[in-house]
């Protein structure tokens, strides 16, 4: 919902003849603030959770959802999981394998994914808002609409990666490869 104060600026964007910019400024601070929506009835797969939690080995699973926050899962084998709409804010996912998995509008705030194999991954619309993926791989990945703002990226691998719409605001990208100007 608009309060009337957006409303008053954006008529008077549009009668300076500066409406487009207005517009799209305004357009993206909508999109940002609103979070990807997990489908009703999604969610992970209990005994997939178990054996994740008791041998960081789970590849193909279904964590659809889960709130896997603060969880220690260095060295995690995940490859091709789904972890849609995953929660795994501050999680430790340092040197985990997560080649070909779906993590799109996953939550990694904070989250430490350095030297992490995310090689064909889709981590579109994700949030990595302060992650680290210090000399991470993303050789491949689908990073389309995803959150790197302030994110610690050095080093990490970038080629061939999609790279649509990416917020790389404040990140640190020195070394990085693959990222075009």
């Amino acid at each position: 919902m608009l309060n009337n104060e957006r409303v008053i600026d954006c008529q008077t964007a549009i009668n300076s003849g500066s409406a487009m910019k207005e517009v799209i400024a305004m357009t993206v601070m909508l999109l940002t603030s609103v979070s990807v929506a997990i489908p009703v009835g999604a969610e992970p797969n209990a005994t997939d959770l178990q054996q994740l939690r008791m041998t960081r080995v789970c590849p193909r699973c279904n964590l659809n959802g889960a709130d896997l926050s603060g969880i220690d899962l260095q060295g995690a084998v995940l490859t091709d999981a789904n972890l849609i709409g995953a929660n795994l804010s501050g999680a430790n996912l340092s040197t985990a394998d997560l080649k070909g998995a779906d993590m799109t509008g996953a939550n990694f705030q904070l989250a430490n994914l350095s030297e992490a194999n995310l090689n064909a991954a889709n981590l579109s619309t994700a949030n990595l808002l302060g992650s680290v993926l210090l000399d991470a791989n993303l050789n491949a990945a689908d990073l389309s609409k995803a959150n790197f703002y302030g994110a610690d990226l050095r080093r990490a691998n970038f080629q061939d990666a999609n790279l649509n719409e990416v917020n790389l605001f404040g990140a640190d990208v020195e070394g990085a490869r693959g990222l075009r100007p």
